[in-house]
């Protein structure tokens, strides 16, 4: 079907059975067949889809997701494919009745087809919102880091690349590894790195600070698009929060498959909000309202779209957190897990932290690499504490947040004089310290709100155990030269360093 225009209800009908039965003809596999006539149906239904995939390569990303992918992920797999299942038998009997002239049962069979055809299309519309909601959110925490030159590259991830594993990879290759593998070296030639004794641990001190230094990101505004700002409205306006909660109330009512596949409470609540996106389900929510006769089979109608508008954004989210989850994999299990949970369902306050986050990864990676011939002899550490802009804890002011109460929770940041670093080192001392102080409620929210969202002020340390050293060394200056020369870092008293070998 290469038409551009939208299609009625017969002309998808009709494309999608020459799509089968041309199938059916070559005999191809199940599997090739579902997914041929997947991406037909797809593309039939794109007037009925909005933000509707332009490119091939996202066509066959979200057929790849809701058929494949999400196999064993998340009980909505099961909902989809029974679903397209039970759309390819009704396609398959309503193309029987075209092919003998019927027109009485085509008719009865056409109308049970558009039913399981308007479910499988609000599925691909949560999933597709879903999906665009993440990847715009990302894309712009991108350009926030790294400027407005990153849209090259941005553009080329989005057109090339299935949106799977390799679409993440992509980006923490032409980001995330040249950015700080770049740092490195200039943190080398300013020498903004310190060398430290503490018994029999010699240290080399990175201040983290150094490598987001070097990134050429943006403060301009970004322009949100339709799907960012659709979803900015049902979180935020009345009506968007109401059919929201409609949704959401909906869907803990409704049994929405295997409950041995846990649904994440974060889930179905960014779920409900993408379905609050589409205007069924303030067709929902009116017929709730309505206590007319009629408005039971409008709820009953209504109501199956909105679930399946829910499932298909849960699918695609929970999808997407796993491909996330193995472009990290050369990290450890606990640091993966800590990142996914950071991301949440990839909202854009959270994505920056998440990004300077790999970024502080990596680097520690990075040192690892160059250190693994000693590895036994070698730690790899951070000190991470939460921080908050000044200006941002200047404007609590008029919450109550005075002079004296500052102190309470932060000391300055004599390394950056535009920062606060947090005294609490985890919630449950800002809780004790939030309660002892009697703070507020709005005071107590806004506080709470910067801690959540706060980044970190990081030092990463290079450790290198002496001791363990010098039982396989006869010359122990040698050694920690030489290892100190892998991270192109010369000895206390020694000239200036020499530059890093990339490949060391």
């Amino acid at each position: 079907m290469d038409d551009a225009s939208p299609l009625d209800r017969d002309g998808r009908f009709a494309a999608c059975l020459e799509r089968l039965e041309e199938l059916k003809a070559a005999k191809a596999r199940r599997e090739v067949l579902e997914e041929r006539v997947f991406l037909e149906f797809l593309r039939a239904n794109r007037g009925r889809i909005n933000e509707f995939p332009l490119l091939e390569t996202e066509q066959q990303s979200l057929m790849d997701m809701l058929l494949r992918r999400a196999e064993g992920l998340h009980p909505g797999h099961v909902f989809i494919k029974e679903h397209f299942s039970a759309y390819l038998l009704e396609l398959n009997h309503y193309g029987k009745a075209k092919a003998v002239g019927d027109a009485a049962a085509q008719e009865k069979l056409a109308k049970r087809l558009e039913r399981q055809e308007t479910i499988l299309a609000k599925c691909l519309q949560g999933a597709v919102y879903a999906s665009s909601l993440v990847k715009d959110n990302f894309s712009d925490a991108v350009i926030r880091h790294f400027g407005e030159s990153s849209l090259g590259k941005i553009e080329e991830i989005t057109s090339t690349m299935v949106f799977d594993e390799l679409y993440w990879r992509a980006y923490i290759d032409r980001f995330i590894k040249e950015e700080v593998r770049g740092a490195y070296d200039d943190i080398l030639t300013e020498r903004r790195y310190r060398l430290l004794r503490e018994g029999q641990l010699l240290m080399v001190a990175y201040p983290f600070d150094a490598v987001l230094s070097k990134l050429k990101g943006t403060t301009k505004a970004i322009s949100k698009t339709r799907v960012q700002t659709a979803f900015e409205d049902a979180v935020d306006s009345e009506d968007g929060r109401a059919n929201a909660e409609a949704a959401l109330s909906l869907c803990q009512r409704s049994d929405l498959g295997d409950s041995d596949k846990r649904l994440e409470r974060d889930e179905l609540q960014f779920a409900s909000r993408v379905a609050a996106m589409d205007t069924t389900t303030a067709d929902y929510r009116t017929a709730l309202l309505d206590e007319t006769v009629d408005a039971e089979d409008a709820r009953e109608r209504f109501g199956e779209l909105v679930v399946a508008l829910c499932l298909g954004a849960m699918v695609s989210l929970r999808v997407v957190r796993e491909d996330f989850s193995r472009a990290l994999r050369e990290f450890s299990a606990k640091e993966v897990v800590w990142l996914v949970q950071a991301a949440g369902y990839f909202e854009a306050k959270r994505l920056g932290n998440v990004l300077e986050h790999i970024m502080e990864l990596d680097f520690a990676h990075l040192l690892r690499e160059k250190g693994e011939a000693d590895a036994a002899r070698i730690q790899i550490k951070s000190a991470r504490t939460r921080r908050a802009a000044k200006a941002e804890v200047d404007a609590l002011a008029e919450a109550g947040l005075n002079k004296i109460r500052r102190k309470q929770f932060f000391d300055d940041d004599p390394e950056q004089p535009e920062m606060l670093l947090w005294k609490a080192k985890n919630p449950a001392e800002l809780e004790e310290k939030l309660r002892l102080l009697q703070i507020e409620p709005e005071l107590t929210r806004s506080l709470a709100g910067l801690w959540e969202y706060a980044n970190y002020k990081v030092d990463i340390y290079l450790c290198i155990n002496l001791a363990a050293l010098g039982k396989v060394s006869t010359n122990l200056s040698a050694r920690v030269t030489e290892i100190l020369g892998r991270y192109g870092i010369a000895p206390p008293g020694a000239a200036d360093p020499a530059k890093a070998r990339r490949d060391a």
